[in-house]
């Protein structure tokens, strides 16, 4: 039988219930503050700012309840320390709104259910966008298709892929849905290039039985970016010698050693 003597055992360093002396609760997570309308982008900045430290787990439901030989005493000083960083990236207007927690989850669900509002015009708005977006005189293939990937990125949060959730589904409903996607953003990409670049090889990618992918494509695009703009680049013109012939030069006057008569 264990002693009262006898220390409690340390929790591992690698494990998410291990709280280190650079763990303070002034600490700052992520440059992003909280407001009325960022959720998204601020959730995305903490999620993966906790994540790093092990301590995401914590907010998303995977830990409810002290494992040995984390203590009640720890468990509490976990959460208090997860309260300090997430109320440290509020805004004011924000922390006004909010009532004292405790819990760190319970202040995470609470921000979620206030402020993560999912509506239709949001979903219109950026289905808009995609539609509209189109390459420019001025803009390069990268800058294009990072401006559709931004688009693509916030709308996969609102309309997730469909997955299957009985496990009995054979048709593996999931892989067509993303093979779908890949097909619609194949194509939008493509029918924004601008059509006097890149209509013909857009029209030999589309040919193509499969079609590529996505990635393939925009491989394809910027090679064929790279090579016209090598291309344009004008040869750079002879060097000009800096040789010149004198025409009215003198003849070569005798050194005045050799004019001096010779002693024997």
């Amino acid at each position: 039988m264990p002693d009262g003597s006898e220390k409690p055992e340390k929790i591992d360093p690698s494990s998410p219930f291990f709280v280190s002396q650079t763990d303070k609760p002034g600490n700052f997570m992520t440059t992003a503050r909280l407001t009325l309308a960022n959720f998204d982008d601020w959730s995305y900045s903490v999620r993966t700012a906790l994540n790093a430290r092990r301590k995401y787990g914590f907010l998303n439901g995977t830990y409810t309840e002290p494992i040995p030989p984390c203590t009640a005493d720890d468990w509490e000083t976990i959460h208090s320390l997860l309260v300090s960083w997430l109320m440290n990236v509020i805004t004011p207007e924000v922390k006004s709104l909010l009532p004292n927690y405790e819990n760190a989850k319970l202040l995470w669900d609470d921000l979620h259910n206030r402020f993560r509002v999912i509506d239709g015009s949001r979903i219109q708005q950026l289905q808009s966008s995609l539609r509209d977006c189109r390459q420019l005189e001025s803009m390069s293939v990268a800058v294009y298709y990072g401006k559709l990937c931004q688009l693509w990125d916030e709308l996969d949060k609102y309309v997730p892929i469909i997955s299957c959730r009985c496990n009995k589904c054979e048709c593996n409903v999931g892989k067509q849905h993303v093979e779908q996607r890949e097909s619609e953003r194949l194509h939008q990409f493509l029918m924004g290039l601008l059509p006097a670049l890149y209509g013909t090889l857009r029209s030999v990618l589309l040919s193509q039985t499969p079609l590529p992918t996505l990635q393939r494509a925009f491989n394809l695009i910027s090679q064929e970016e790279r090579v016209r703009i090598g291309d344009a680049v004008p040869e750079p013109a002879p060097a000009v010698s800096n040789f010149a012939i004198r025409t009215d030069a003198r003849p070569a006057q005798p050194r005045l050693s050799a004019l001096l008569p010779r002693t024997e």
